[in-house]
């Protein structure tokens, strides 16, 4: 497979072709999620810092961290993908203040218990 990546002014796109197919992709669009602020319904706000794949690749959660000042009192808790509404630069997650203060802590190498996941609605 060929792949041959284009920039014209501020637009990237990224040509794949073979012998059958052709696709072409508008990454213009494309922004980082990390460090975005998340808020809830109770307008506790946290900010993404990292996001959880499973081994195909795809996103299932976000790390947000929650609380705190200039990192002391901080709190990672792990919120399901679809759990969490992107609109514009805002990201919103349905969570209630008492579910984010009983969520359990995300620790790196521990399989994460996620918060709005789909089990728990």
């Amino acid at each position: 497979m060929l792949a041959i990546i284009c920039t014209l002014a501020a637009t990237t796109l990224i040509l794949r072709a073979s012998a059958q197919e052709a696709t072409f992709s508008d990454t213009s669009k494309l922004d980082s999620i990390l460090g975005r602020e998340v808020t809830t319904e109770d307008r506790n706000n946290g900010r993404i810092i990292d996001l959880l794949a499973d081994d195909t690749g795809r996103v299932q959660a976000a790390v947000v961290e929650f609380g705190g000042f200039l990192g002391i009192g901080t709190r990672k808790i792990a919120v399901h993908w679809s759990a969490l509404r992107f609109e514009n630069a805002k990201v919103e997650v349905d969570i209630t203040a008492d579910e984010l203060r009983r969520a359990p802590e995300y620790k790196f190498n521990v399989t994460p218990i996620l918060v709005g996941s789909p089990q728990q609605q």
